[in-house]
């Protein structure tokens, strides 16, 4: 008998607001698996690093952006599963910035600053990865229960 082998991993994200409190979304590039699929800066943890300094990483290696970590502000954790096997645990912070990023070409084709709204529209029409509206949602609450 064949049994498939779950996985979990852990990949910290980041929903980043520009002074208008747009959120920034990136397309995933063309080499990678679900390709086109709009998202929120994140990836994996290395060895030793904590989630929040692979969520600082992974948000300068992916958009050159590099706020203290201080300004990185804890939202919550999610769960994603794919494909019955293979589960994301995504601690997800909150930041805000100025200016606009600057892309890895072999990482996302393309960027953009959208409103809560529109990230909702992507989704339902299965523009994103799955998740992305409720991630945004939660990251724009919990600045605003902070004021910030």
């Amino acid at each position: 008998m064949f049994s498939l082998r779950k996985k979990i991993i852990v990949v910290p994200c980041v929903v980043v607001f520009n002074k208008d409190g747009k959120i920034l979304l990136l397309k995933r590039g063309e080499e990678k698996t679900n390709k086109g699929k709009w998202e929120v800066p994140g990836g994996g943890i290395r060895f030793g690093e904590t989630p929040k300094q692979a969520a600082l990483r992974e948000l300068w290696e992916e958009t050159g952006f590099a706020p203290r970590y201080s300004d990185l502000i804890p939202v919550d954790s999610f769960g994603i599963t794919y494909r019955d096997r293979v589960e994301f645990i995504i601690p997800l912070y909150a930041v805000r910035v100025d200016g606009d990023p600057v892309l890895s070409p072999e990482e996302h084709s393309d960027w953009g600053w959208f409103s809560l709204d529109e990230i909702r529209e992507l989704e339902l029409k299965s523009e994103t990865m799955k998740g992305t509206y409720l991630m945004a949602k939660s990251a724009k609450e919990t600045l605003e229960k902070l004021g910030i």
